[in-house]
């Protein structure tokens, strides 16, 4: 009899952006050797597993929540965080009651915050943490960018959003400031807010051919992100062929230095855009084709879902993990300031409106 496997992520095969793309490629990795069912981050039941059962997910803000529910059963073979990581005291927090009963935190995030990790305040998660690279199904974003604009005329273009519950550190600020040094006939944004007095396109759907030949007018995307996991925007611009310029607290690492724009620095920022404009193109071509070996190699589901397989197949020693005061201290301050904070009433509303959802859905079955 088949081992059931509870995955705790947003689940639709329907929808290839993340977090669905992950849900959906957890699902594909693990009904192979288990019997698999799925569930709502936001789901307010408690799951009651057989022995040596799998958990695996993304733990919610909500103590009532779950994950958090369901964690301490003593059926569970593993119990696997799996979720987006950085190191901002603000974002992480919450979990770190989870951790030290968690068997392993599979930390989606660029190498950038693994490098950075022993000198941030979760400093002994290291003994809990693998770090897992995103992934991306290329044929959903098709290679556009075949010809650069001239030097001095090359575009940059801002791709995401800065909702307080989501991520909030995408540092659009920075940009803005940005805006104000260099022309602005080569800067626009797309996403859910206007920033500043950058041209700003709203919500496109990439899959429509109007949306995917204004992409390919643009050279480059720019993120300014402050405290970020890892932006799958920077892996969609670069299977359409733009080159991506970023700062490094993005995540990503290994790609060309002079792409990299040094964090709230708006000089060093628009030092490295000039010299992007003056670019030579067969230099400009060279990173292109440097980022897409990398997309092929490193950035890809196959090699996602191949860790996962691995990670639920050796079991990892459940090392102990005791705070300090100080430590517990800082955690729950931060906890609180956080717009994730579960506490605060749209947070509250938000579960509520979505177990209702459930509710109403399941009763219509």
């Amino acid at each position: 009899m088949k081992k059931t496997a509870h995955i705790i992520y947003p689940f639709n095969p329907k929808k290839n952006i993340n977090p669905w793309s992950i849900g959906n490629n957890l699902y594909l990795t693990l009904k192979k050797k288990y019997k698999v069912k799925l569930y709502t981050w936001t789901s307010l039941e408690k799951i009651d597993p057989n022995k040596n059962d799998i958990l695996i997910g993304h733990a919610h803000t909500n103590p009532y929540t779950v994950f958090r529910r369901s964690i301490n059963n003593e059926n569970w073979y593993k119990k696997i965080l799996i979720q987006p990581f950085n190191c901002d005291p603000k974002q992480m927090s919450h979990l770190y009651d989870l951790i030290p009963i968690c068997d392993e935190f599979v930390a989606i995030c660029g190498k950038y915050w693994l490098k950075n990790l022993k000198k941030s305040i979760f400093k002994k998660w290291q003994k809990k943490i693998t770090q897992i690279d995103l992934g991306l199904d290329k044929k959903k974003y098709p290679f556009l960018k075949k010809k650069f604009n001239e030097g001095g005329k090359r575009k940059f273009i801002y791709i995401g959003n800065d909702y307080a519950y989501n991520n909030y550190a995408k540092n659009t600020i920075f940009l803005e400031k940005i805006s104000k040094k260099i022309d602005t006939n080569y800067l626009s944004t797309i996403g859910n807010k206007k920033i500043g007095s950058i041209n700003h396109y709203g919500w496109l759907d990439f899959n429509l051919k109007k949306s995917q030949k204004l992409i390919s007018d643009y050279d480059y995307l720019i993120q300014t992100s402050n405290f970020d996991a890892n932006p799958s925007t920077v892996l969609e611009s670069i299977s359409w062929g733009l080159v991506p310029v970023i700062t490094r607290q993005c995540g990503y690492t290994g790609f060309n230095k002079n792409t990299y724009i040094p964090l709230n620095n708006v000089n060093g920022a628009i030092k490295i855009i000039n010299k992007l404009q003056k670019l030579k193109n067969k230099n400009l071509y060279k990173i292109q084709r440097d980022n897409l070996k990398k997309l092929n190699e490193i950035y890809n589901w196959n090699v996602f879902r191949k860790k996962i397989d691995s990670i639920i197949s050796n079991r990892k020693k459940n090392t102990k993990i005791k705070y300090t005061k100080k430590e517990i201290r800082i955690f729950e301050e931060n906890k609180k300031k956080s717009p994730n904070y579960y506490l605060r009433i749209n947070n509250i509303f938000s579960i509520i409106k979505s177990n209702l959802k459930m509710l109403f859905i399941n009763t219509n079955v």
